[in-house]
């Protein structure tokens, strides 16, 4: 009987139950007398739905996560303290949220016409592509570098040198921009740090990294170069990320006490409604929604079944960690040494398919009695996740690559382990520089 339930295909159900968990998790943080966990049970119910969609590698890791944290909240409990046990439920019930109303944007994005004739070519055609996936890859996140690569390819097998350009440009994006996966973990394991600080240094960070993409390809790769033709970066197809910054400055302000992740998934959803409705029409925007909603977004679920499986192994190592008082041994506290430390460790983990928010949900917990500054905390974890994600062979892009160009994530990963070096330095410059600036 269990094995004819999880047979069938509740994917349907499971997007609707999706929705629920993104207008639950929104109206909760509206209205702060509503609770969190209703959308964190439909979260759950969603995961479950859609077990069957799992690889058996993706169900061990998942099932690896559950034990360790079962086990570090069972053994927390024999030792009398008690965890908070809504958490369980919705630890990243709002991150979630966020990721899937951001899903929506791909709907709308790029849907502007425009008006180069032709396609621009040579260097300029390559800067203004790096530029294109760092900036839509800000907003709409993996949609936009294979957005970007299938227009790049012209149908055609994507090159080795435009692959690992298009990734490198892409992985900026999670130390600035909130809408991000990357930037979002770390604001909800984060609690205490200020967005706009890690954006401070985050952007830079990112700005540099492109800088460097540019010109190692000018001096290394002439001919690659001479013969690139790109995507062009026109006026009509900026109006989301406009939007999407008006509606985010516009919702802080008049949303004081709502989270920054809610306030983002607001803003998405909202940016992505009226786009259809002014680019398609009601019945046709009706339509579309309702299509994202029943097969879009079950799509997520490699994410979902991730941060919910991450959420259960903190709650679980957090209440073993108040039982037993662990800490990682960082003698001196959190400081520069220990972040640029910390941050090795997470890009060398990376490098064996940790995925960073397991990184980041095992650390946080055991730093919690070093009373870390959270600004620098969080700008080593969004520095790790960015390399991590560029070095990693099981990164979410590199695998993109793999199914859809035919491009060895292995191979991809490898070819960009120079870079990940090279913007290692650069972070553990700006770690350094952080923990000046913040007095650390």
């Amino acid at each position: 009987m269990i094995r004819n339930f999880f047979s069938r295909d509740y994917s349907s159900l499971a997007g609707i139950s999706i929705l629920l968990m993104v207008l639950g998790s929104i109206f909760s943080e509206i209205w702060p007398a509503f609770p969190s966990w209703p959308s964190g049970v439909f979260g759950w119910f969603a995961a479950i739905l859609l077990i069957s969609r799992l690889s058996n590698i993706q169900i061990l890791q998942i099932g690896v996560l559950l034990l360790i944290g079962i086990f570090s909240l069972s053994i927390g409990i024999m030792l009398d303290t008690q965890p908070e046990w809504l958490r369980l439920l919705d630890y990243n019930a709002g991150l979630l949220s966020m990721l899937a109303a951001v899903s929506f944007l791909r709907l709308v994005a790029m849907q502007g016409k425009e008006i180069e004739a032709t396609e621009p070519h040579g260097m300029r055609a390559y800067w203004q592509t790096m530029l294109a996936v760092a900036l839509f890859g800000a907003f709409i996140n993996i949609s936009a570098p294979v957005l970007v690569a299938d227009r790049v390819s012209e149908g055609k097998r994507l090159s080795l040198f435009a692959a690992k350009s298009i990734v490198r440009a892409f992985i900026g994006g999670p130390t600035w921009s909130p809408f991000f996966a990357g930037m979002a973990v770390v604001l909800t394991y984060v609690a205490d740090a200020h967005f706009f600080v890690i954006m401070a240094f985050g952007f830079p960070f990112a700005i540099l990294g492109l800088i460097l993409i540019i010109i190692e390809a000018k001096f290394r790769y002439p001919k690659e170069i001479s013969n690139f033709k790109g995507y062009p970066i026109t006026p009509s197809n900026l109006w989301l990320p406009g939007v999407l910054v008006i509606g985010v400055l516009l919702g802080h302000t008049f949303l004081p006490h709502a989270s920054i992740l809610s306030v983002i998934a607001l803003s998405a959803l909202s940016a992505a409604f009226i786009g259809l409705y002014f680019f398609s029409g009601f019945d046709e925007a009706k339509s579309q929604l309702q299509q994202h909603v029943l097969t879009g977004l079950p799509k997520m679920v490699n994410e979902l079944v991730l941060f919910l499986a991450a959420g259960i192994l903190v709650i679980g190592l957090q209440t073993l960690v108040a039982a037993t008082h662990m800490s990682l041994p960082f003698g001196d506290g959190f400081d520069a040494a220990a972040a640029t430390i910390l941050l090795a460790g997470m890009v060398l983990l990376s490098l064996i398919g940790i995925h960073p928010v397991i990184s980041i949900a095992v650390a946080t917990p055991l730093l919690t009695p070093l009373a870390p500054d959270p600004q620098l905390l969080a700008i080593t974890f969004v520095f790790g996740w960015s390399l991590g994600a560029c070095a990693s062979p099981l990164s979410g892009l590199n695998l993109i690559f793999q199914g859809r160009y035919g491009i060895p994530s292995i191979k991809l990963a490898v070819l960009n382990w120079q870079y990940v070096a090279v913007m290692f330095l650069v972070a553990a410059l700006f770690i350094y520089g952080a923990s000046i600036i913040l007095r650390i």
